[in-house]
């Protein structure tokens, strides 16, 4: 398996912080601000209404956006953006199409959202604008969930964990991820997760089984990991690479809790065609549940 190479340095020039001012919204706030603050970014702090919220008040059409603007104005007032560049928008829309104008429009480089983490028949009825956004993205996406508890201070991270199931889709985060481990001077963890024996065994000879044992299993699988470091990757300290079968976003959610990261790096694959609501990725799985902010990469992102 080729390594990848990885720039420099992460160019986090413009973010987009995406809010629907409900507390989740506020959560992702700080993370935003935070980075902003350590790359010097501008950050875009937008809110989209709806077309839905026209429906419900036929008789005042502009109140959600009065309203919308009111609150706005509040966001714009904490103490978290003290000293950091920012424009706010109230659009009106669809949120996904107006994000995604919104981020070819002032070349974002990251976005940053909030989600409620619903699933099921709630995510059935309701949707999730967090998945939409992050599997379609053409840049990447900090999803921050309801149940994280890390706070990333100034925008430092200290412990990243790139989360693969070695395929070519998952790999769009890897880039990102030792890029970041560069930049901060972070730990990187290196976590392949998998239900079967293995998604990468080499080929066997034609009318032959392969018979490698579990242990021999998890070995090649580490050593697929180890490939997928650079050679000339500037890191601080030794990567640390971790390989296990079972249930992936169990693996991935109790590693993170386990080893205290700051951030889960991974790479999204494109949506099943007759996916619905109700068909939960691992990567929508892991940001419902993780105990810090997810940073997806999709397959529409093509470079740092």
């Amino acid at each position: 398996m080729a390594t990848v190479g990885i720039p420099t340095r992460v160019a986090i020039q413009n973010i987009l912080l995406a809010t629907d001012f409900s507390t989740v919204s506020d959560a992702a706030l700080p993370f935003a601000a935070g980075l902003a603050h350590r790359y010097g970014s501008t950050l875009y702090l937008v809110n989209v209404v709806p077309w839905l919220a026209y429906d419900l008040l036929p008789a005042e059409p502009l109140q959600p956006v009065r309203v919308a603007s009111q609150r706005m104005k509040e966001m714009t007032a904490s103490p978290a953006l003290q000293g950091v560049t920012h424009k706010d928008y109230v659009e009106q829309g669809e949120p996904a199409d107006v994000l995604k104008r919104l981020v070819e429009l002032h070349h974002i480089d990251l976005i940053v959202l909030g989600t409620h983490g619903r699933k099921g028949i709630d995510k059935l009825l309701l949707g999730s604008v967090a998945e939409d956004v992050f599997r379609h993205a053409t840049c990447p996406v900090m999803t921050v969930g309801p149940h994280v508890t890390h706070t990333i201070m100034e925008g430092e991270l200290r412990h990243i964990l790139y989360a693969t199931d070695f395929g070519e889709e998952t790999r769009h985060g890897l880039p990102y991820a030792l890029s970041l481990a560069e930049e901060h001077h972070a730990k990187i963890t290196l976590l392949h997760a998998s239900p079967e024996p293995s998604p990468v065994l080499p080929e066997p000879e034609p009318g032959a089984m392969p018979t490698l044992s579990r242990a021999e299993v998890l070995a090649f699988n580490e050593a697929e990991l180890r490939k997928m470091v650079p050679s000339d990757a500037r890191l601080t300290g030794h990567p640390e690479f971790v390989v296990e079968l079972g249930d992936a976003p169990e693996i991935i959610l109790e590693n993170a809790r386990k080893r205290d990261v700051d951030l889960v790096v991974m790479g999204v694959k494109r949506p099943m065609p007759l996916a619905t609501h109700l068909t939960t990725g691992i990567a929508y799985k892991v940001v419902c549940e993780a105990p810090c902010p997810v940073l997806t990469v999709s397959h529409e992102f093509h470079g740092c």
